[in-house]
């Protein structure tokens, strides 16, 4: 049904403009949670493919590169972010006259690392772009290894000859968004992501130099990304410490629902997600522009493709305050 579903098709089904369905896969402002979480039930139902995506379907030169993404079964902003991230991979392959096609973890977690290769090989791929990769993923690492393909990694720590890094500079962003909420002295939780995360280890650093810069009173706590864990933490414990920094927007809001009104204490979140903006109220965050990541990530490819050598690309990020919507 993929190929034949039509922007006008999913704006009537959603019951919205096609308009609307461009602005949600857009993430553009102004569009109520509720109108997006509708446009986007009826991407995932109906497998809707954007006419960007669709032209680079289309191609029939051999310029074939794949797009690796990890998807959570229990997905909450991950439709955004891997929308975004998908949208920006799609519309920049357009302008690079370059065949994407998307693969899923669940089309590979069974393999092993010379069957993941040969994989990659029998769609003809010899470039692939990785969002989400983890330390754990020996699969993508051995890969990594293998002279005869290129890769794009997304938020993990790995360049070579034939390996690019695009990320956002993860470490300062969390410096500069907790900077904002905590003050001299002050008794600080730090929520952190996962253990097999890269990010989780960039993040963790930057708040340990401005804890040491600031002398902070520091507790770490594995939040894991989830929010509903960084909401037991915070009911546990919360009302102890002047400020919360949390390695995920997920966790700044379930933080937020944990304490009380009027609790006084800060909190900060990470990533820009639009949820924050119907979840939670004037909390510091560091916004990633996914869409631009993604874009990033397949001029990356393309440079590796004509010969570059591998390099680490750092996107701009942005410290704002979310106010409700």
């Amino acid at each position: 049904m993929a190929g034949k579903v039509s922007i006008k098709d999913v704006a009537e089904m959603a019951g919205v403009s096609a308009g609307t369905v461009s602005k949600v896969l857009k993430n553009y402002p102004g569009i109520s949670e509720q109108t997006r979480q509708r446009v986007m039930a009826v991407v995932r139902q109906t497998g809707f493919i954007p006419n960007s995506v669709a032209s680079a379907l289309s191609s029939k030169k051999n310029n074939r590169i794949a797009l690796f993404i990890y998807v959570n079964d229990r997905a909450q902003q991950i439709d955004e972010i891997n929308m975004l991230y998908i949208l920006g991979a799609f519309d920049e392959a357009g302008k690079e006259n370059l065949e994407l096609i998307t693969v899923f973890n669940g089309s590979i977690e069974k393999l092993t690392s010379e069957e993941t290769l040969r994989y990659f090989h029998s769609l003809h791929a010899d470039t692939v772009i990785v969002f989400g990769l983890n330390k754990n993923d020996r699969k993508f690492h051995d890969l990594a290894a293998e002279s005869s393909m290129k890769m794009v990694v997304v938020d993990a720590c790995l360049t070579g000859e034939n390996i690019t890094t695009v990320m956002i500079d993860q470490e300062r962003g969390q410096y500069e968004t907790a900077a904002r909420i905590c003050n001299e002295g002050d008794k600080v939780l730090y929520l952190r992501g996962k253990d097999d995360g890269y990010i989780t280890d960039m993040r963790l650093r930057g708040m340990e130099a401005l804890a040491e810069e600031r002398h902070l009173r520091l507790t770490v706590e594995n939040g894991g990304f989830s929010e509903s864990r960084a909401y037991q933490i915070v009911r546990d414990h919360g009302l102890e410490y002047d400020a919360i920094v949390c390695a995920s927007d997920l966790m700044a809001i379930g933080a937020k629902r944990a304490l009380p009104p009027g609790s006084g204490i800060r909190i900060s979140g990470f990533d820009g997600i639009r949820l924050m903006e119907y979840a939670a109220d004037d909390v510091i965050t560091c916004r990633q522009d996914f869409y631009r990541i993604g874009r990033a990530a397949v001029e990356a490819a393309a440079r590796l493709r004509k010969g570059r050598a591998g390099e680490k690309i750092i996107v701009p990020h942005t410290v704002t305050t979310i106010h409700r919507s």
